[in-house]
């Protein structure tokens, strides 16, 4: 199967760091042009300010209005460029006085003119007819011993190919150091990247040879970053899962083994038996009997691993009713009770409650611990069963008898499949009763607990929600 084209970590990475960055630089490009344009237009500021002074100065020393172009003509030039600039003067009845070219500033850029003693402070941006952009102030002046007479000065500079030219610069160096930027963004986070994921190839190279044989091995997280500790913890923890599943697999397997093999042993040397002789009809009934008491162990044995495998695959749905706990268990009781006659034991019930569950269920749940503490209760003791309820609202319904009791040791498999305290196996029982009562209570979102003292008590519960 082909598969689908999807870009690596890497590669997100790669184009992360460069959209990252493309951001930042230009983010700080933005800023750096607009100071940039902010410092030009201060520069020229200061260029039509420092002009005023020197006109104002000029026209400090004039003695009458034929000397005022002379003079204006004397006074230094404040720019690198003096063609890009207009002056005109312009008196008090609107006279033009003095221009230095025919370019005509509109009258409504002057309505915040300094006066004589003050520096310029109002700068606009003019547009002219010609497509020309001017930076234009304005100021009065005082003319020499004609003081009364305060003309108007008009400064208009033109800063559009200076100011154009300088941002275009700064525009291009930019663009290619956002470009440069980019490319060298891209392949350092691709080598960065490709390292930091190092561990993570590692970690995958790893669990690549992981087999069946090597579920002992696990990931020392110390030797990777604290990202990955996490996934190293839970890659264990299913390594550990699939041991612990692949253990019980094999004591599974070993243990049917063990548990087919008795019975067809049994009807092999039968078989062989019947056919190294003539028989009498007698005889071969006998024979037909006991294949059939193996016949119908093999069937229970069969039932009891499907109904174990259906209901760890939870496909049993649950009938559930409001059941007479009390009731069902005096019916599981009547069925036993010439068993119990035979043994020499007595039963004790007590309490009653009402709870929601698979009535069927909860009699076979009650019928294997029952079954299991008349095998194992001396003659003459008395097996308890009582029925409570618990603080959260849920039943439960212990079984008691006195007995040999359950080791320790014993008592954290006692409910696997085909366990057994003694090691031995006994055509009437085929080790799966204790496990059918575990699933019968995860079925119900119940549990199923047991406590031991050997020699004295031993108590299992179900606890019913």
């Amino acid at each position: 199967m082909k598969r689908s084209a999807r870009p690596s970590i890497t590669a997100r990475l790669s184009f992360a760091f460069g959209a990252v960055s493309v951001l930042i630089s230009g983010g700080v490009g933005v800023y750096l042009y607009g100071a940039i344009d902010e410092e030009l237009m201060q520069r020229h500021r200061d260029e039509l300010t420092t002009k005023v002074v020197l006109i104002r100065d000029a026209l400090s020393r004039v003695a009458s209005v034929a000397g005022i172009a002379a003079a204006i003509q004397r006074s230094p030039n404040t720019s690198s460029a003096p063609e890009r600039m207009h002056l005109s003067l312009i008196g008090a009845d609107s006279e033009l006085l003095f221009a230095s070219d025919t370019l005509q500033v509109p009258a409504y850029l002057f309505g915040k003119s300094a006066s004589a003693g003050d520096m310029p402070s109002d700068f606009r941006l003019w547009v002219s007819p010609a497509g020309n952009r001017y930076l234009v102030t304005s100021a009065f002046a005082r003319l020499g011993k004609l003081s009364k007479q305060q003309p108007l000065i008009t400064v208009a500079l033109d800063v559009r190919e200076e100011h154009n030219q300088s941002l275009s610069r700064f525009r291009a160096r930019l663009s290619f150091a956002l470009a440069a930027q980019v490319i060298l963004a891209v392949l350092l986070g691709s080598l960065l990247a490709h390292r930091g994921l190092r561990p993570v190839r590692r970690f995958a190279a790893y669990a690549a040879l992981v087999t069946s044989k090597h579920l002992d091995k696990r990931l020392d997280e110390s030797t990777v970053p604290a990202e990955l500790a996490q996934l190293v913890l839970a890659f264990n923890s299913m390594l550990a899962r699939l041991q612990e599943s692949f253990r019980q697999l094999e004591d599974f397997s070993s243990d049917l083994a063990h548990e087919l093999r008795t019975p067809i042993n049994s009807l092999m040397g039968q078989a062989e038996v019947a056919l190294s002789g003539v028989r009498t009809t007698e005889e071969y009934r006998r024979l037909l009997q006991a294949n059939l008491e193996e016949y119908s162990r093999l069937s229970r044995m069969i039932a009891d691993m499907l109904f174990l495998a259906h209901a760890a695959e939870q496909h049993l749905s649950l009938k559930r009713e409001a059941v007479d706990v009390r009731a069902e268990i005096q019916k599981v009781l009547e069925f036993y009770d010439a068993l119990l006659e035979d043994r020499g034991l007595r039963a004790s019930l007590s309490g009653e409650a009402t709870v929601s569950a698979d009535r069927s269920l909860l009699q076979r749940a009650v019928t294997n611990l029952l079954s299991n503490a008349i095998r194992y209760a001396p003659r003459g003791e008395v097996i308890g069963i009582a029925i409570s309820r618990e603080d959260g609202g849920g039943v439960s319904i212990e079984v008691s008898n006195a007995g040999p009791g359950i080791a320790a040791e014993h008592l954290p498999r006692i409910f696997d499949r085909f366990y057994r305290i003694d090691g031995g196996r006994t055509r009437e029982h085929t080790g799966l009763g204790l496990a059918i009562v575990r699933s019968i209570m995860r079925l119900h979102g119940g549990e199923v607990t047991v406590a031991s003292v050997p020699g004295d008590l031993t108590r299992f519960r179900l606890v019913f929600p």
